[in-house]
């Protein structure tokens, strides 16, 4: 046995020796197809490379190369590889390498590059509750607010219980609280009426009132806090008790009959509004025992003869079928005495003369007198009569004069003769004269009363006067060293925006009742889409009949039903209205009480459209003028100035607050109106462009919360809120997409968009 190993050993180690093992000497070997691969920001399609290789290898991505991805990642000999790539969803283009190895073998690199991409959208909203933010106030006033002033019921000095001038001069700080520049001041001139319409002296003022010192002191302390004063003047009508009329009544020669339209310079045109009246000087009546006969043969026209009588005085006839009265203060019915004929005596006892009537109880028609200028009684010879409106009274002495009065008899209305040439006339020269008094002493501008009946309704007519009118005042302020153009602005209140144009051609500026006809019907409706373009109808309107126009617009006045009772004496669309006022393009007039929120009907009585400031909470009131005809109701502690000033949430901070930011932003008192137009109907939206600014203003018509989108638009700076409002701002990846803005129930809000 040991020898048959020894012996294995031994052969094994001879075949060892004599047959040598093969060495493989070819050295290994790596390579790929390509040393970069270049992907798009998708990465939707997969690239591939080719490896060569002798050996095992594998394929390592460099750290931060997550994004791309190998298959497969390791293998023996040649293979394909994939190699993918992620989105970029960065906003950076991307690199990372790919190694691959082998034993002894160099490492490989393969580069591999993405193009930057992009951010996944991200979508965000934020909504904030909008507060204003507006640049401080220079003090300097841009916004042209002028405030109406009832005098006699504005503030009491003196304590009679009348409004008076210098009451007026001791509340200049509250008006320069509301930012105003001008006051209208109700006619102060001497007058028979509280309300001063009925002037007798266009020369003097009203001692009611107070003196004409006290007028120019009071011009003097306004005009120092860049307060204008601006009266009132009536030019269509004069009182009963004016030095004029009471010549031209008691003189048929005088020649102030020719200032008036009487019988003799002519009759009412058409479309005039109303009615002729007599006017009788001395002892006109009769107190004794008179014979009346009428004939009635002659038709239309019958014939009475008036004789003094001694025979007995008669009662009145019981036969009704006799339709024939003397009136005597009575209808006393006449005898008839043969055919066509009727007579009676009677006691006659009166300051004012007799008539004749075909009925004992109607009027109008069946009322029948003298001819005007044929009124006076002779005795024993026939006057024919007539009838309705053009009968006058018979009367038996004195002078008597018939006279046209547009709105009561009280009011008797002047001539200037043909309009053309109306500055000609003795009444327009008369009334010039009184009116350079007052531009003289330093009245900034007039307001003229009730410019369309000046020749009854007659548009080219009152034009021509009224521009006659305008030039002699303007030659006379520039010749007393004014500086531009006088003021003057007329009532020329017609059924609508277009009969009122033209009027443009004869004044600068004139209400425009019809932009807040427009407005309270909007907020009525709770539409406010449309009332931008209403309002740029009717500047364009304006504007074709006169450059630089001046419109002159308002909510109510003392003629009209207060805006507070018209918005249903809702605080909140009050404020709105005030702030539409006070936002829009014109030159805007507050009217005495309405920044309190006064309420009042004219059909309760004009005082309660006219009544007193309430200044404190337990102060006087300035009623005396209005005979005590005062809402004690409305003109409570909490209304007063006093408690209003105090609170910030008040109607009076509310006007306050668009006043002074009216005054700060010279766009938002002159600049240039635009429509913006948005999906809401109940929004009001416009832009108002000039002096280096534009702002958009935004008011709320309705009774509900109304939202619109404004896009883009850069609505991130309010300079005022009034009420409440939200914006909600969306963006995408951090940009802007969408503005929308929320406003609720008869708000507003104004921003600034100067860059």
């Amino acid at each position: 046995m040991k020898r048959f190993v020894l012996f294995l050993l031994c052969g094994l180690m001879v075949a060892s020796c004599t047959k040598p093992p093969v060495i493989d000497t070819t050295p290994a070997s790596l390579s790929v197809s390509s040393g970069t691969l270049s992907f798009t920001t998708d990465g939707a399609s997969s690239q591939t490379l080719s490896v060569t290789a002798s050996t095992a290898w594998t394929a390592t991505v460099a750290n931060g190369g997550s994004w791309c991805s190998v298959d497969p990642y390791h293998g023996t000999g040649n293979a394909t590889v994939t190699v993918s790539a992620a989105t970029n969803k960065t906003a950076q283009a991307r690199t990372t390498t790919i190694t691959f190895n082998a034993a002894q073998c160099n490492p490989v690199t393969v580069t591999v590059n993405q193009v930057a991409g992009k951010e996944e959208d991200k979508i965000e909203t934020t909504t904030v509750a909008l507060s204003a933010a507006p640049r401080e106030w220079d003090k300097k006033k841009r916004a042209d607010i002028t405030y109406q002033v009832n005098v006699y019921s504005f503030a009491d000095s003196d304590g009679d219980g009348w409004g008076d001038l210098k009451g007026v001069a001791q509340k200049l700080d509250y008006f320069e609280s509301l930012g105003v520049s001008a006051l209208w001041l109700s006619p102060v001139h001497p007058s028979s009426s509280y309300h001063g319409y009925d002037v007798s002296d266009y020369s003097a003022i009203n001692p009611k009132l107070g003196t004409e010192a006290d007028f120019k002191d009071l011009v003097s302390q306004a005009k120092a806090k860049g307060i204008g004063i601006y009266m009132d003047f009536v030019l269509n009508h004069t009182g009963l008790q004016h030095e004029w009329f009471k010549a031209a009544s008691a003189d048929p020669a005088s020649k102030y009959r020719g200032y008036y339209v009487t019988s003799e310079t002519g009759e009412s045109t058409t479309g005039g509004m109303g009615d002729w009246y007599s006017s009788t000087t001395g002892n006109i009546g009769y107190h004794g025992r008179l014979h009346f006969k009428l004939d009635t043969s002659v038709g239309s026209q019958p014939k009475l003869t008036v004789t003094q009588a001694t025979e007995a005085a008669q009662n009145g006839n019981t036969d009704t079928s006799v339709k024939w009265f003397i009136y005597d203060n009575n209808a006393i019915r006449m005898y008839k005495t043969g055919d066509n004929l009727y007579e009676i005596t009677l006691n006659i006892d009166n300051n004012w003369g007799i008539l004749v009537k075909d009925d004992a109880t109607q009027w109008d028609d069946h009322k029948w007198g003298a001819k005007a200028g044929e009124q006076l009684v002779e005795f024993g010879k026939a006057k024919t009569l007539v009838k309705g409106g053009a009968a006058n009274d018979i009367i038996f002495g004195g002078s008597s004069m018939k006279y046209y009065a547009s709105f009561d008899r009280s009011m008797p209305d002047l001539y200037y003769g043909p309009a053309d040439k109306a500055s000609e006339s003795a009444a327009f020269k008369d009334l010039a004269v009184a009116a350079d008094k007052w531009i003289q002493m330093g009245v900034a501008g007039l307001r003229l009363d009730a410019v369309i009946w000046i020749y009854q309704n007659n548009a080219n007519a009152n034009v021509s006067f009224l521009k006659q009118w305008y030039d002699r005042c303007n030659t006379t302020w520039k010749a007393n060293g004014g500086t531009g153009d006088f003021y003057m602005v007329g009532e020329a209140w017609t059924d609508s925006a277009e009969q009122m144009a033209p009027y443009y051609k004869g004044l600068p500026s004139n209400f425009n009742f019809y932009w807040w006809y427009t407005l309270k019907d909007r907020i009525g409706k709770g539409q406010g889409n449309d009332f931008a373009k209403t309002a740029l109808y009717f500047r364009n309107l304006f504007q074709a009949q006169r450059d630089g126009f001046i419109d002159a617009i308002k909510l109510s006045n003392h003629d009209e039903d207060r805006a507070a009772e018209d918005l249903g004496r809702s605080f909140e669309k009050e404020r709105l209205a005030a702030a539409v006022l006070l936002t829009s393009p014109g030159k805007p007039y507050i009217y005495q009480g309405e920044e309190l929120g006064y309420w009042g009907k004219k059909t309760n009585g004009d005082e309660y459209v006219r009544a007193p400031i309430r200044w404190e909470r337990n102060g006087k009131l300035a009623s005396g003028a209005l005979g005590g005809k005062v809402d004690a109701n409305m003109l409570s502690a909490d209304r007063s100035v006093e408690a209003q000033a105090a609170d910030k949430n008040s109607l009076l901070s509310a006007y306050r607050s668009f006043a002074q930011l009216r005054n700060n932003y010279a766009a938002l008192a002159s600049g240039t109106m635009a429509e913006y137009s948005t999906k809401s109907n109940a929004l009001a939206v416009w832009t108002l462009t000039g002096s280096g600014e534009k702002l958009l203003v935004v008011h709320n018509f309705s009774s509900a919360k109304a939202a619109a989108s404004f896009g883009t638009e850069n609505i991130t700076r309010p300079v005022l809120v009034s009420g409440s409002a939200e914006l909600k701002t969306t963006t995408l990846n951090g940009n802007v997409t969408d503005r929308t803005l929320s406003l609720g129930a008869w708000s507003s809000v104004v921003f600034d968009l100067s860059e």
